[in-house]
């Protein structure tokens, strides 16, 4: 899908950024997280406006799993 993500920290909580490639369209994507789960995200999308929508329902599920993965077992 894309890069490993990148892991800031911030305050008490934690700041992932990554990017979800499919069909030569990307979504890059910022998401905190709190000890709950994402508390916050912005997005950024290139490609054609059709795939918008399945871009970004990719890069939140993608940001679940990084916090199922990452930030739970911290």
């Amino acid at each position: 899908m894309g890069r490993q993500p990148t892991f800031f920290v911030l305050d008490d909580k934690m700041v992932a950024v990554f990017s979800v490639e499919k069909d030569n369209c990307t979504v890059t994507m910022e998401c905190l997280f709190s000890k709950t789960g994402i508390e916050d995200y912005t997005l950024e999308y290139q490609g054609p406006i059709e795939k918008k929508s399945e871009l970004m329902n990719l890069a939140i599920e993608e940001a679940q799993n990084i916090f199922e993965k990452n930030i739970l077992t911290v």
